[in-house]
């Protein structure tokens, strides 16, 4: 098993049409999750930070993207649902044995990040594809850490999910006499609600199915 991660700067994304003309719209699009999956694309939930003057129904303009629901907005953007079709898209759809690890998005300051994982020839195969459709500036490469060998958590959870569970342990939000609301804790980290909680599920789900699979 290998996990990959892949990060371009934004003047490497720059160099993408698609996404060039995606970062003319957002200031930062980040994909929470991946709700549904067909032979024509994927259909993401997505939190869009609009620049000033632009209107979320601009994105269905692009070749690519078709907003499909807007669930709710407020100053840290617009939850949404999209249907992508762009080609790293269909690339992780048609090949089986990856996972593409939300979160994860294109940002106008920081570029992009993208973390995959899966049986090694099949992620081989998918940075192969992704090296002739938009060329990444940095890949890091590691095994999956066995027991004993360091944390193995850090393999499973983003820096992003580690930092928020953490949080919401310290405040008490796993405790019995629970006395905190996600909406107070995504307040503290100055985040949306549905954005915070949609990390915690993630990293939950993550957690659980490790839990699982050692158990048996």
């Amino acid at each position: 098993m290998r996990k990959v991660v892949l990060r371009w700067k934004t003047t490497s994304l720059r160099g993408s049409k698609e996404i060039s003309e995606i970062l003319e719209i957002c200031e930062r699009l980040e994909i929470l999750g991946h709700l549904a999956l067909d032979e024509k694309g994927v259909t993401q939930l997505a939190e869009v930070k609009l620049k000033e003057g632009k209107k979320i129904e601009e994105l269905s303009k692009l070749d690519n993207f078709e907003v499909m629901t807007i669930h709710e907005e407020n100053e840290d953007g617009v939850l949404v649902s999209l249907f992508c079709t762009h080609p790293l898209a269909i690339s992780a759809i048609e090949l089986s044995n990856i996972h593409i690890q939300p979160p994860y998005g294109i940002s106008e300051k920081k570029g992009m990040e993208m973390r995959i994982s899966g049986l090694s020839s099949s992620v081989r195969r998918f940075i192969n594809l992704i090296r002739v459709l938009l060329p990444p500036d940095n890949i890091s490469v590691q095994s999956f850490q066995k027991e004993g060998n360091g944390n193995v958590w850090e393999t499973l959870l983003t820096d992003r999910q580690i930092e928020i569970l953490t949080h919401a342990v310290r405040k008490g939000f796993y405790s019995m006499e629970r006395t905190v609301t996600l909406k107070q804790l995504a307040d503290e980290m100055e985040m949306a609600r549905s954005t915070y909680g949609e990390h915690i599920r993630r990293a939950e789900v993550e957690i659980m199915n490790k839990i699982i699979n050692d158990l048996y």
